[in-house]
């Protein structure tokens, strides 16, 4: 039976078994999807070690999406554009070769909520690996103009600074602040949220985060990151598999892990 995994530290919040369950449920295959927690003072090996599992891929999370950069064997053209790779495929040669599916899920969550892209003004808030391939999703399918704003005054904008901002249209939280267990933690503050028309966020568990609850008490239009986890795993798993899943497929899991949070 083949296995599959996800690497990161740390992975309580992790649903990507449950994900991946389902997937393998949908397409009549058997597999096994495990949590490989690895501590930063084991991150040199992190390759070697999943190697060691006998497994044919596996998914990448926090934090070590970039990190994993230059222990492969070889990038994709998506994962080199990039830098940032959040799925691991492990060839038969014995190449480690890195992918992105955050791209295609992100996208496949935009465009089931109907929200714009094509001339439209954001703000990223945080910059981490699925930070990298949000904004080159949105630059790619013609936003007028993508921001990122951070803690780090140094970088450049400032969280505090979105106070005053103006004329955007669409805010996005890609930070973990708010996911399981930290589930009252949000990025911004309802000042900052009222600038804006809708808010994204790619915490998926839980479904709605607090982040969410604000924007939708202000009467933004909240999009949850349910969607984007699930088509990056649907996408992951045709990579490894060479199977096609297709939206409807990935529909009737959202729908059944959706009902997870009901």
């Amino acid at each position: 039976m083949d296995t599959y995994g996800v690497l990161g530290f740390p992975l309580g919040h992790s649903l990507s078994p449950r994900l991946h369950g389902l997937i393998y449920r949908e397409m009549g295959v058997e597999a096994i999807y495990n949590r490989y927690e690895l501590p930063p003072e084991l991150a040199g090996n992190m390759v070697q070690v999943m190697r060691l599992t006998g497994m044919r891929g596996f998914n990448v999370t926090m934090p070590y999406k970039k990190v994993i950069l230059n222990r492969l064997d070889a990038l994709s053209p998506e994962a080199g554009k990039l830098g940032a790779v959040n799925t691991v495929e492990l060839r038969s040669d014995g190449a480690a070769v890195g992918h992105n599916t955050d791209y295609f899920g992100f996208l496949m969550q935009l465009r089931r909520c109907g929200v714009p892209i094509r001339g439209q003004r954001f703000v990223l808030c945080g910059q981490s690996g699925a930070g990298s391939a949000i904004t080159q999703a949105l630059l790619d399918n013609g936003a007028a103009q993508v921001l990122t704003a951070s803690r780090d005054a140094s970088r450049g904008v400032t969280y505090d600074s979105l106070r005053s901002l103006t004329g955007f249209d669409t805010i996005i939280n890609c930070t973990p602040l708010g996911m399981f267990p930290e589930v009252d933690g949000c990025i911004v503050e309802e000042e900052v949220l009222s600038n804006f028309g809708t808010a994204v966020d790619i915490v998926y568990n839980p479904c709605e985060t607090l982040f969410l609850r604000r924007a939708a008490r202000l009467g933004l239009k909240a999009v949850g990151g349910l969607y984007m986890f699930i088509f990056q795993g649907v996408r992951a798993f045709e990579i490894w598999t060479g199977k096609t899943v297709g939206q409807q497929a990935g529909d009737r899991i959202y729908d059944e892990m959706n009902a997870d949070f009901l």
